[in-house]
């Protein structure tokens, strides 16, 4: 691994955070970590500017992780409003190259990279060496990506899969899914697995899901939803457990289109926040439970990513792998 020193950020729905990387034969280390709400700033460059003040530090390049789709050398964050441009980010910090990548395609680049303590496991399993791997997960919108390990010997190397998989279709298994993608189809016209298990779709998903169950909606945060599980107060319990089958579903179709057997892990704020959910059995048949394919899904571990930092270790590493090999 070269040595270098870059400027890596994670720009998503929600949080900005920026750090400075610096790569070598020890991996890669971050410091100067800096986390503030997007709302705080008009443009991703007022940002920049109150991180890094007046000065540019002695950079060898910058990459960033956006949470949106990158389109040559433009990203629109889909849910930011902010429009970010490769040519203004290199005149705004003097060097040579920037890399963009969704925020999700970050992610799943560290998924590789990772400590164990950064790792919590959901389901042990028995990881193929030569599998390619599965990374996903709800956080404000539902991001999906694989990861794939090609070439022989020295010069093996990952190669990630993006994708738009939080878009596609909510699959409603019981009898109260049903209902309550009935009541969000009337409310929200397609009902995605984004709108149900992300931040992006709570409101909706929480206010259909007391109609639902016959409660008058409440207007609630996220976090007073999921305290109010823990306590088993049924419409918030129901609501958790919903959103819990929701990820694991489809991460269980994420992992058959990849035959992912080197391994699943979940990402993202309300991922983490639905833990206790994930274990439980209705959730992990979701998962595993797939017809004359079971067998497959049988040992593939699960783990959970739970570091804030991880996209900013797997933009670094892109950054590297775009050096090292000219492409992505």
């Amino acid at each position: 691994m070269r040595d270098a020193s870059i400027l890596v950020g994670d720009v998503g729905g929600t949080n900005v955070r920026f750090a400075v990387a610096r790569t070598g034969a020890d991996g890669i280390t971050l410091s100067d970590i800096w986390k503030r709400p997007g709302a705080d700033f008009g443009t991703i460059e007022a940002a920049l500017d109150a991180y890094l003040g007046k000065s540019t530090p002695g950079l060898d390049g910058a990459a960033f992780g956006l949470a949106g789709i990158v389109e040559g050398d433009r990203v629109e964050l889909l849910h930011r409003g902010w429009t970010v441009e490769r040519e203004s980010l290199n005149a705004r910090l003097n060097v040579k190259r920037v890399t963009l990548v969704n925020d999700f395609f970050a992610m799943a680049r560290s998924a590789p990279e990772l400590e164990p303590q950064t790792l919590v496991d959901i389901a042990p399993g028995q990881a193929s060496a030569e599998g390619s791997l599965a990374v996903g997960g709800p956080g404000t919108g539902f991001g999906i990506a694989i990861l794939r390990r090609f070439g022989a010997g020295g010069s093996r190397a990952w190669v990630v899969v993006g994708g738009e998989g939080g878009h596609q279709a909510f699959s409603p298994q019981t009898d109260i899914e049903w209902k309550l993608a009935e009541e969000l189809r009337q409310s929200v016209g397609y009902v995605s697995i984004e709108t149900v298990a992300s931040g992006s779709g709570f409101e909706a998903s929480w206010e259909a899901i007391c109609h639902v169950m016959g409660a008058a909606p409440r207007r609630l945060a996220q976090a007073e939803v999921i305290e109010r599980a823990k306590q088993g107060e049924g419409v918030a319990l129901e609501f958790c457990r919903i959103r819990a089958r929701c990820v694991m579903t489809a991460m269980g179709d994420l992992t058959l289109a990849a035959v992912a057997s080197g391994g699943v892990f979940l990402a993202g704020g309300v991922t983490r926040h639905l833990e206790p959910w994930l274990r439980e059995r209705a959730a992990m048949d979701r998962f595993r439970k797939r017809g004359p394919r079971t067998g497959l899904m049988a040992p593939i571990p699960i783990r959970m990513i739970t570091s804030e930092a991880a996209p900013l270790v797997g933009v670094a590493r892109l950054w590297l792998d775009e050096q090292e090999r000219g492409w992505l």
